[in-house]
């Protein structure tokens, strides 16, 4: 298998000195490799894009499933998003001290604490809706339409 080869991003991006060539091995034939790294690039994007950064993505799926199922208990979206509980109640925590959901128990389950998304909160939604949607379109116009439908079955197979 050829080595392949790249100028170093750091010097490219910073106009360093040095134009060295570093080999990455067989990193760009990795699977892991390649998905952080679009990962990554996503990320850079959607923080430039998105409520200006002030909303990480794990907001935005909160929010989008509380939004999309009025009632859903912490733990469902714990289970929906594949995080730890703690992580969840943090992220709920964010969200209510914002004003846009409301947490309570469950009339029949007093251990569950259902999520529902309050009027500022739908507000809210609707417009980071919108800014979600223009920042994936960056990403999927370097695509056709069935080259996106198969990205998304590829990777979905891989976490399902």
């Amino acid at each position: 298998m050829p080595r392949s080869r790249t100028r170093s991003a750091r010097n490219a991006s910073t106009g360093g000195e040095s134009a060295r060539t570093i080999n990455l091995d067989i990193l760009p034939s990795l699977l892991g490799y390649n998905i952080r790294r679009a990962q990554i690039a996503l990320w850079r994007d959607f923080t430039r894009s998105v409520a200006e950064g002030e909303v990480r993505p794990g907001v935005f799926s909160v929010l989008s499933l509380a939004s999309s199922n009025p009632g859903i208990a912490q733990i469902d979206i714990a289970n929906q998003l594949d995080i730890d509980k703690a992580s969840v109640v943090a992220l709920i925590d964010w969200l209510e001290e914002q004003g846009w959901v409301a947490r309570k128990r469950s009339a029949t389950d007093r251990r569950r604490h259902e999520i529902s998304v309050t009027a500022a909160g739908q507000k809210a939604y609707k417009s980071l809706r919108r800014e979600m949607i223009d920042h994936e379109k960056k990403f999927i116009a370097r695509f056709t339409e069935a080259e996106r439908k198969q990205l998304i079955a590829l990777l979905q197979r891989l976490h399902a």
